[in-house]
């Protein structure tokens, strides 16, 4: 099911390990990953950082959000992003800390990482 989160609070720190950066995954396409905490730290809000991107890409496209229902415990989600035109893939993990976003074409992924950027702090 797509639908749009609500509730984030646009303006919110994603803080992250290290920088965002788009890269290549040799017959996988491109993918933005946002290091958002250490290996096996069941609280890192995974969830509410989407909700803020999500909020954040709203400023400039129509983008929409669909992901499982939550489960205690999720680990190893993947989900979909509606960006303007361009569907791309999530996933995020709690085992190694990060959240993904994944696409064949790298263009979206270059305009989501410039628009986050703003909003991102590296610890």
């Amino acid at each position: 099911m797509t639908r749009p989160v609500p509730g984030a609070q646009f303006g919110t720190m994603l803080t992250v390990h290290t920088t965002p950066a788009v890269t290549a995954e040799p017959l996988r396409g491109w993918h933005l990953t946002f290091w958002l905490g250490e290996a096996f730290d069941y609280q890192i809000p995974f969830r509410a950082a989407l909700a803020e991107i999500v909020s954040i890409l709203g400023q400039a496209k129509p983008t929409n959000i669909a992901l499982p229902n939550f489960l205690e415990g999720e680990d190893f989600v993947e989900g979909q992003l509606s960006f303007g035109n361009a569907t791309i893939g999530i996933y995020y993990e709690y085992s190694l800390g990060y959240l993904s976003l994944d696409s064949e074409d790298r263009a979206p992924l270059d305009q989501i990482e410039a628009l986050t950027r703003p909003f991102v702090r590296t610890t």
